[in-house]
């Protein structure tokens, strides 16, 4: 097969040779070409080519300095790709962008004739502050040229293609990227939930801003683009040292003004950043970027700085070293943090990294298949005559005319927001959530959004963030006793008619020990139990629950995620048989059992091997055994995990009490020898299957017994895989949409996708994700010094933002006079006064605070002219006093 590959730039000839290296492809004749009239762009391709490959050429469509105006150019280059893939018999063609000048030419020439594969080259999955029926940003319309297939990053990107561009219909096919999504390098810092620290909390910074070119792209104004770089480069100056990394395509003018910006280093543009460079750093800013990839691989803490002008926003993404912002005093509050506590402050909420990115270890095959299996569109047939309004019926039965009438008038849910304590792929319990709601973005179009409870300190702040949710997701029964607001919030959402469900994965030992420890919180949870519907991950829990007083609990069991390394354990155990177990170290999980049963059998002598995975908790009894006979492993990455499962022989789950643990999931998975206690929710599903046994009595001989003998049987290949297939992500997926009822892939028959042809748009619609952050979760004593930085500068939006979130947790003098202040300027004079009142009757040294108000108030207008009146007696009255005071005291 003879595959030509269109780039544009240096990264696209990267992303031919990932292709090129895939399994198989040595099968098939490649060919480089490119478009490019200056010579700049091939010179820069051909180099990169020659740094890849052996002797690959890279054709281009034109000779340097072709007399070719710009319009003839574009004009040409349709008629030259069809000339070079006729002359050289091409049958496929891949390119990485069909909505660049270049691009849209090749679609529209190729698109009907030849199978055409766009492959995802960077970050497409960015919101819009405003959207209106006029011209979008280019990366709205991606995908829209109808190709044979697309090759998409994540379900994110998917999601955005089938469900909001032009054609619904788009053949996406959810790869992962090229280079990225197969670096395990890049898969641990997307799960890790630490970052480093600052050198030493109050010393200066290290700071790299990564410009890009927005007013060359049209996505700023040059006056904007400028503005919004001196006010960031000046405000940041004072935090540390602050270097520029412009955009290597940035023109030869904007480089020039960068040079004039004070105080700041300006380096080499053609220079690329690697993970390598960008770890010497303290803290990155840009603006929208696929940087952020190279950044967290570095560990390096970056900003996402969005300011007003700029219309495009990249999405906000729930990492602990990702922020997003949208003015300069939000970036100056977190670089201020950084500075003087060593601890940088991320997004409060957002979506995880693998929303964007899937993450696979055979990108580069995924994609070669669907180069092999593309093609050539079949074209549409016109849609069927159907009579105008009013007119006469189209000839359609009545039976399915009633069947159409009933299902008009359903509307299921299309958004969901799953409340939580964290989101991250360190503990269980929200693993099968975040796998649910990245399979369910790619095939449904539901709108997803994660809100974590425990940055909230008010249930009015959690109910204006799910204003817009219609189905709302609570994640495990924790945040009912450790958020003061999960019971008040949930009874208001029952009130206001919101469907609540609750994913519960906890068992009867937890819910004792949590009531003990939290009485008042669970009492009130048990009240509101019953007005939520209750997913369940095992029979026995959803029995549990009933007892509870929920009338119809759902089981829908739970899933984990497709890991890159899934390999099979050995078939016969080995002369030393390995026992493993994986769980955090607390004495549910059976700590004291599994050390008395590796003493046990080490006393009559069996040649067993145990191993324990999991981090050390706090949750450890003065008598529990930590036997020597074990070896602790401590905490292990999930790759890892997946290697030391599959080179023992038993998996041996010692929980006390686990409604339907993961880790006997995946040790299904890679069709390990499994034992647990008896009343472990995982004997539901495994009771009966060859390489499974359970013991009735929670004691080491009763364990050892159930050891000894699945040693001895063979696992049952057919019904680990009927297991398998019951927590498969499809089948849980399915599952989980039918117990939320949400809208899935069904349902796009019965409306149209936001933004598909024949609807009419809002004159002003927002795709934005509102607030970047709910509540800022830094420490208080920090904030009145930010409140006075920004009111300092003149930055009176900031010093109300910030004024505004000290006010919610305490009511200190300065501020309300400062936020008084600005509110009078503003001829906010209600604000104004009530804010006076509030510093009128708060603490403080009486006679300044008096005088303070008496010189806001007469800034107000002839209202404040009585008040400045009695501030000023006030402030007199208390003067005298303490002057009297001193006098008598004096004598």
């Amino acid at each position: 097969m003879r595959i030509a590959v269109f780039v544009e730039n240096r990264n696209g000839v990267g992303l031919a040779s990932e292709i090129m290296r895939a399994p198989g492809a040595e099968t098939h004749s490649f060919h480089l070409v490119t478009a490019d009239r200056d010579g700049d762009v091939a010179g820069w391709i051909e180099q990169e080519a020659a740094a890849r490959f052996d002797g690959l050429k890279v054709h281009n469509l034109f000779q340097v300095d072709e007399a070719l105006s710009g319009a003839e150019f574009l004009e040409e280059v349709g008629h030259r790709i069809h000339a070079f893939t006729d002359q050289e018999r091409i049958d496929r063609l891949v390119f990485f962008n069909d909505q660049s000048q270049r691009g849209r030419r090749v679609a529209g020439e190729l698109g009907g004739t030849l199978p055409l594969v766009l492959v995802q080259d960077g970050h497409l999955d960015f919101h819009f502050k405003k959207t209106d029926p006029g011209l979008r940003d280019q990366n709205w319309y991606y995908g829209s040229s109808s190709p044979a297939a697309v090759c998409v990053w994540g379900p994110a990107t998917a999601h955005h293609l089938m469900f909001r561009s032009a054609d619904s219909d788009a053949p996406v096919h959810i790869t992962g990227a090229l280079g990225h999504s197969d670096d395990p390098q890049l898969l641990r810092a997307a799960r890790s939930t630490t970052h480093r620290h600052a050198k030493r909390p109050g010393e200066p910074l290290r700071i790299v801003v990564l410009d890009q070119p927005l007013s060359d792209q049209r996505k700023l104004s040059r006056n904007d683009h400028r503005e919004a770089l001196t006010e960031l480069c000046a405000a940041l100056t004072a935090f540390g040292e602050v270097e520029i990394k412009p955009h290597p395509s940035t023109l030869r003018g904007h480089l020039e003004w960068l040079q004039n910006l004070p105080d700041v280093t300006v380096l080499d543009e053609s220079v690329l950043l690697e993970a390598e460079t960008l770890d010497g750093y303290d803290l990155a800013i840009t603006f929208f970027s696929t940087t952020y990839l190279q950044t967290l691989r570095a560990g390096t803490p970056l900003i996402l700085f969005s300011p007003p002008a700029l219309n495009i926003v990249f999405p906000t993404v729930n990492h602990p070293l990702l922020r997003n912002v949208g003015t300069v005093g939000e970036l100056v509050d977190v670089a201020a943090e950084l500075q003087r506590t060593g601890k940088f402050t991320p997004n409060a909420h957002g979506e995880p990294v693998e929303h964007f990115l899937t993450f696979h270890d055979d990108v580069p095959s995924r994609v070669l298949r669907r180069i092999e299996e593309a093609e050539v569109p079949v074209e549409r047939a016109a849609p069927r005559w159907s009579a105008p309004e009013g007119g006469p019926r189209a000839h359609v039965p009545r039976a399915e005319r009633a069947l159409r009438a009933v299902e008009g008038r359903l509307n299921r849910p299309r958004s969901l927001a799953v409340l939580g304590l964290g989101f991250s792929y360190v503990t269980g319990v929200a693993i099968p959530v975040l796998t649910y709601t990245q399979a369910l973005l790619a095939q449904s179009p539901v709108d997803i959004r994660y809100f974590d409870l425990g940055v909230y300190s008010r249930t009015e702040d959690v109910l204006a963030d799910l204003e817009d949710a219609e189905v709302v997701l609570i994640n495990s029964l924790a945040p009912f006793w450790r958020s003061p607001l999960a019971n008040e919030l949930t009874e208001a959402l029952h009130a206001l008619g919101r469907s609540v469900v609750l994913y519960a994965h906890e068992t009867e030992y937890v819910m004792n020990f949590e009531g003990e420890q939290h009485a008042l919180r669970h009492a009130e949870m048990l009240q509101v139990l019953p007005k939520m519907t209750v997913l369940c991950v095992s029979t026995a829990q959803a029995d549990m629950f009933r007892q509870l007083g929920v009338s119809d609990p759902v089981v829908v069991y739970n899933t984990v995620p497709l890991d890159t390394h899934r390999a099979r354990a050995r078939q016969t155990p080995g002369e030393r048989p390995r026992i493993v177990m994986v769980g955090s170290m607390q004495d549910r999980k059976g700590l004291d059992l599994f050390s008395r049963v590796a003493e046990l059998a080490y006393a009559q002598g069996l040649p067993w091997r145990f191993a324990w995975i999991g981090h050390k908790t706090w949750r450890i009894g003065a008598s529990t055994l930590l036997s020597d006979r074990v070896e602790w492993m401590g905490a292990l990455s999930r790759d890892r995990v997946r290697e030391e499962l599959a080179a023992s022989d038993v998996f041996f789950l010692s929980s006390v009490d686990d409604p339907m643990p993961l880790s006997v999931v995946e040790a299904v998975q890679q069709r390990l020898r499994t034992v647990t206690y008896h009343r472990v929710g995982s004997r539901e599903v495994l009771e009966g299957a060859s390489g499974y046994r359970s013991f009735a009595e929670y004691t080491p001989e009763a364990a050892l017994d159930a050891l000894r003998h699945v040693l001895d049987e063979e696992v049952s290949e057919e019904e680990y895989r009927d297991v398998e297939e019951l927590f498969d992500i499809s089948a849980f997926t399915a599952r989980m949409t039918t117990a939320l009822n949400l809208a899935g892939p069904d349902d796009m028959a019965r409306t149209l996708p936001a933004g598909a042809p024949g609807q009419e748009p809002d004159d002003e619609t927002s795709y934005a994700e509102g607030p970047f952050s709910a509540v800022l979760s830094r420490h208080a004593k920090y904030l009145a010094e930010d409140f006075t930085r920004h009111f300092a500068a003149g930055r009176q939006d900031e010093a109300l933002r910030v004024g505004t979130e000290i006010l919610r947790r305490r009511q200190p003098v300065d501020v309300l006079i400062g936020m008084a202040e600005i509110r009078a300027s503003r001829g906010d004079t209600d604000e104004a006064f009530r804010l006076l009142s509030a510093a009128a009757i708060a603490g403080g040294e009486r006679g300044r605070v008096w005088s303070e108000i008496s010189r806001v108030a007469g800034n107000i207008g002839a209202r404040g002219k009585a008040i400045r009146q009695i501030a000023r007696k006030e402030a007199i009255r208390i003067d005298l006093a303490n002057r009297s005071a001193r006098l008598l005291k004096s004598e």
